[in-house]
C-alpha cells in the first residue's frame, strides 16, 4: 500500500462519554450519530484514521471474568489494529463511597498489560493512549443520579481523587512507555448532571481528539 495513503486503524475503548450518552433522553438515550465525538473525530481524519469503539454507561475498569473475556474479544475482533485507546476511571471513583485513583491507576495498569497479551502477536507493536477522563466537578444534579453513591459532602472528595487520577495516570502513562492524553485540562461543557458531555462538549472533545491523533507518528516511518 502506498505509505501516503495508509489508513490506521484505533479503537476507543470507554464508558457513557464514549458511548455518547444523553441523560435528558428519554429513560436515558444517546445523542445522534453525527453529534457523538467519536463520529466527529472520524469524519475529522477519514484520510488518515479509521475510528471504532465501545463505549459504555456505567463501565468502570474490568474485574470480573465476564469483563476481561469481553474485552478479549473487541480486542482480538479490531485487529489488525495500530491503536488502542481507552478512557475509564470515572465510575471507578463516582460508584463509591471511598474512591481511591491509586487502587485506579493500578488496575489500569493490569488492563494495560491485558490488552497486550489479548493482542498476540500484534501486542508487541500496539500502541496504547491512555486517556485521563474529564475532570469531577459535581454540581448539585449529580446526585440524583444513580450513577453517584454519596451526598454532598463527598464533593471535594471525589474531585480531589479525579484529580490524583489524571496525574497517576500521567505517571503510569510514563511508567508503561504508552501515549498520553490528558482531557481532565480541557476546556469541555457538560449536560445538567455535570457528568456527561453536552453535544458542545462532544464536539470540543472531538476536536481536542483530533490533534492528539495527528501528532501520533507512525512506528512504520521511522
Amino acid at each position: 500500500m502506498d505509505r501516503e495513503n495508509k489508513i490506521r486503524k484505533a479503537f476507543f475503548f470507554g464508558d457513557s462519554n464514549t458511548f455518547g450518552y444523553d441523560p435528558a433522553g428519554f429513560m436515558g438515550g444517546r445523542y445522534p450519530r453525527e453529534q457523538r465525538w467519536t463520529t466527529i473525530l472520524q469524519n475529522n481524519l477519514a484520510d488518515t484514521w479509521q475510528i471504532e469503539s465501545d463505549g459504555l454507561p456505567g463501565r468502570a475498569v474490568p474485574v470480573t471474568r465476564y469483563e476481561w473475556d469481553y474485552l478479549r474479544s473487541l480486542v482480538q475482533r479490531a485487529l489488525p489494529l495500530d491503536l488502542f485507546a481507552v478512557m475509564l476511571g470515572t465510575n471507578d471513583l463516582l460508584g463509591t463511597l471511598r474512591p481511591s485513583a491509586a487502587k485506579t491507576a493500578g488496575m489500569m495498569n493490569e488492563l494495560l498489560t491485558f490488552v497486550k497479551a489479548a493482542a498476540g502477536n500484534q501486542g508487541k507493536d500496539l500502541q496504547i493512549l491512555l486517556i485521563a477522563p474529564p475532570a469531577i466537578k459535581l454540581v448539585d444534579m449529580s446526585y440524583e443520579e444513580p450513577y453517584v453513591s454519596g451526598d454532598k459532602s463527598y464533593t471535594d472528595i471525589y474531585e480531589e481523587e479525579g484529580r490524583k487520577l489524571s496525574q497517576y495516570y500521567r505517571e503510569l502513562a510514563r511508567y508503561r512507555k504508552v501515549l498520553f492524553a490528558d482531557a481532565s485540562e480541557w476546556p469541555l461543557s457538560f449536560a445538567f448532571d455535570g457528568v456527561h458531555l453536552s453535544e458542545e462538549g462532544h464536539a470540543a472533545f472531538a476536536q481536542y481528539m483530533t490533534e492528539v491523533l495527528r501528532q501520533i507518528p507512525d512506528p512504520e516511518d521511522k
